[in-house]
């Protein structure tokens, strides 16, 4: 389409710092950074049908499980100024 929603967050506050072609490999990398000091549940919109998302460190290496991509939205915590990075296959 001409036009097409991008990444949204659940919550004022949130910086999405990367969203693209992950550089270091194959994938989508995204990364979330907390700016106001609140720890708590996040909701990350996808403008694409993903089915999962890798949490990966500022390194790119995996860190934790995979994580189910339901509806087009990501769910997880998001610790106090800090960032999240997920590469999606």
């Amino acid at each position: 389409p001409t036009t097409q929603a991008g990444v949204s967050v659940s919550r004022p506050g949130v910086l999405v710092t990367a969203f693209g072609v992950n550089p270091d490999g194959p994938g989508t990398l995204l990364r979330v950074w907390d700016q106001t000091g609140k720890s708590g549940k996040l909701t990350v919109k996808l403008p694409e049908n993903f089915k999962t998302a890798t949490p990966v460190n500022l390194r790119g290496e995996k860190i934790g499980a995979p994580i189910s991509i339901s509806a087009g939205a990501l769910r997880f915590n998001l610790h106090a100024y800090a960032p999240a990075s997920f590469l999606i296959p």
